[in-house]
């Protein structure tokens, strides 16, 4: 028995992840050549499939201009699949000719198409059906249209519930044409007569016509502006292996309704960029270290939401690396004012603290890999000093051994040592 969702329902939402439903649907050219007609049957396949299961090779436009044909090849051929590797791999054999559907190549990968037509599927409200019987088994192919909810009868023609919501008019018809239940056709045709369409740019009309018009090229382009909108995600430092529907969703319809250019898509999806386990990605994880790194060796602190915004507003190129680290280094000079000429020239304060760290790691016998800025003596030294003068070692020195730790070094026993044999010395009781 197949596994999953009712052929009926499997066959319905895979219809719809093809070619929406249209018989006379041809994808765009590819190594195997094109796919034809509502299930997408690539050409090279038309011929061997329509002789088995319809009786008659047919040449690919044969087989467009023929639904009875591509109703017979898909009961055949992607019947054969659900009965022996049920919906998932029948899925998965249509889509790639491999029932293994965890597999994560082609664009989209494998698993994703599988899961959106069994998510899809889930979703067939049942209705009048027209059986088919073959290879075995009766299905029930889908006559009825299922029920949309408002953002999947928006994408359905075109648009978003976002740009519907922003216009009174817009939105007077599409509550019309949901509550009449219009086609696609029929609503294009009445949003070509409003005024809110003469006002929209181009970009914007193309895109909803060819929806209408070429379906298949509609389709690859999203797919196309998907791949792109992927990169530009992982280049700004978005997650993209977590990136939700919704971002992927208005991200394309950015960048092919709106004609969005690709350096406004980076500033958008830059804002969408989040700190992940005390990280980020991409360029502006790249701008996230190194912020967090000049800070340290300037001795300087700031919150972790202040290093992730300025590292989206670098990765979004409303700022740069250059104008942060200038800040970082104000800031440091305001507060090492003895070395603030050196820190604005480029300099970093912990290599200008370098003697006094010398000089704490020696006298108090501590690595001088532990000692930084926020060392008590060191910073008092670096951000004191004589009247903004640098603060003379020999002073300093005589700071820290009146530390308690330095009663417990090794240099404080050879110094109380010394001490003593010198007094011994004196009386004449040592030599």
């Amino acid at each position: 028995m197949a596994s999953g969702p009712a052929f009926e329902a499997f066959l319905w939402s895979l219809t719809q992840q093809e070619s929406g439903g249209n018989y006379r649907a041809v994808g765009p050219p590819t190594p195997y050549g094109r796919a034809y007609g509502r299930y997408q049957v690539l050409a090279p396949n038309v011929g061997p499939w329509t002789v088995k299961h319809y009786g008659r090779r047919l040449t690919p436009q044969q087989f467009l201009n023929n639904r009875a044909a591509q109703d017979a090849v898909v009961r055949g051929v992607l019947g054969g699949y659900y009965d022996r590797y049920g919906a998932r791999g029948a899925a998965s054999m249509w889509y790639s000719g491999q029932p293994n559907w965890r597999k994560t190549y082609g664009h989209p990968p494998v698993y994703q198409y599988v899961n959106s037509v069994i998510n899809r599927a889930s979703r067939y409200p049942g209705g009048s059906t027209t059986p088919y019987s073959g290879r075995g088994s009766t299905y029930q192919v889908a006559a009825a249209r299922p029920k949309l909810t408002k953002s999947e009868r928006a994408e359905q023609y075109g648009l978003s519930m976002r740009l519907i919501n922003s216009s009174k008019e817009l939105r007077r018809l599409f509550g019309k044409a949901v509550a009449g239940s219009w086609s696609a056709n029929r609503f294009t045709a009445a949003l070509k007569t409003t005024r809110w369409w003469r006002r929209q740019s181009s970009t914007l009309r193309k895109y909803v016509t060819l929806k209408q018009t070429d379906p298949a090229t509609w389709k690859q382009n999203r797919s196309n502006s998907r791949a792109k909108i992927r990169r530009l995600a992982a280049q700004v430092g978005v997650d993209v292996g977590k990136m939700p529907g919704w971002l992927y969703r208005d991200a394309v319809y950015y960048d092919l309704a709106l004609g969005w250019n690709d350096a406004r898509l980076k500033d958008w999806l830059g804002s969408k960029v989040k700190v992940h386990g005390g990280k980020m990605l991409g360029e502006a994880g790249e701008a996230f270290d190194a912020l967090h790194e000049l800070a340290y060796l300037n001795g300087v602190k700031y919150s972790t939401s202040w290093y992730a915004t300025q590292a989206r507003k670098i990765a979004k190129g409303t700022s740069t690396l250059q104008n942060q680290e200038n800040k970082i280094r104000r800031q440091a000079a305001a507060t090492y004012k003895a070395y603030a000429a050196q820190i604005k020239a480029g300099m970093n304060a912990l290599d200008l603290a370098a003697p006094y760290i010398k000089s704490v790691s020696e006298i108090l016998e501590i690595p001088e890999t532990d000692i930084d800025l926020s060392n008590n003596f060191v910073y008092n030294a670096m951000a004191g000093g004589h009247a903004g003068a640098n603060f003379p070692l020999w002073e300093f020195e005589r700071i820290v051994r009146k530390d308690p730790l330095w009663k417990k070094t090794n240099n404080a026993r050879e110094a109380a040592f010394g001490v003593a044999h010198q007094v011994l010395r004196d009386f004449g009781m040592a030599y």
